[in-house]
């Protein structure tokens, strides 16, 4: 009598999950070095866009003698010219100083301008923030033109 010799028609249950295994294990390494960096260098972006909507405002304040007020349309007034009362304050505008995209960052969410109060403590004189990435006000993810202590 011939005896037959057994051979291997697949994989095995462990090899299976071995390979998956392997495989999420990759997947999961090159996430982490591709989609980590992203997230904070539009973190890095936001606080570029902060600066120069920043230094439009200072323009802004430079021309006009004080920025902008919630009368005058608050950062709008970066895009379009204000009605002013005193006609030569709308003389001295020399805008837009800024575009209406740059009212937005980079998450596609308005930014937050606020003037610093007579009598509030603060190392800048106005507070320009972005919400962050998770698009909420007041969490810490926010990304702001002054420093935590002074709030």
């Amino acid at each position: 009598m011939k005896r037959r010799t057994r051979t291997r028609a697949g994989f095995t249950l462990i090899e299976i999950i071995l390979v998956l295994g392997i495989i999420v294990l990759m997947a999961t390494v090159t996430a982490a070095v591709l989609y980590g960096p992203a997230k904070g260098a539009r973190r890095d972006l936001e606080k570029t866009h902060i600066a120069t909507v920043s230094h439009a405002l200072e323009l802004y304040n430079a021309n006009i003698g004080h920025y902008p007020t919630e009368d005058e349309g608050g950062l709008r007034a970066l895009v379009t010219k204000p009605n002013f009362a005193d006609a030569t304050m709308g003389e001295n505008w020399h805008g837009p100083y800024a575009n209406m995209d740059q009212l937005k960052d980079v998450w596609g969410t308005e930014l937050h301008y606020q003037l610093v109060q007579a009598g509030e403590t603060s190392d800048v004189p106005f507070k320009l923030w972005s919400s962050g990435p998770d698009m909420t006000d007041g969490s810490e993810d926010d990304i702001r033109n002054w420093t935590e202590g002074t709030l």
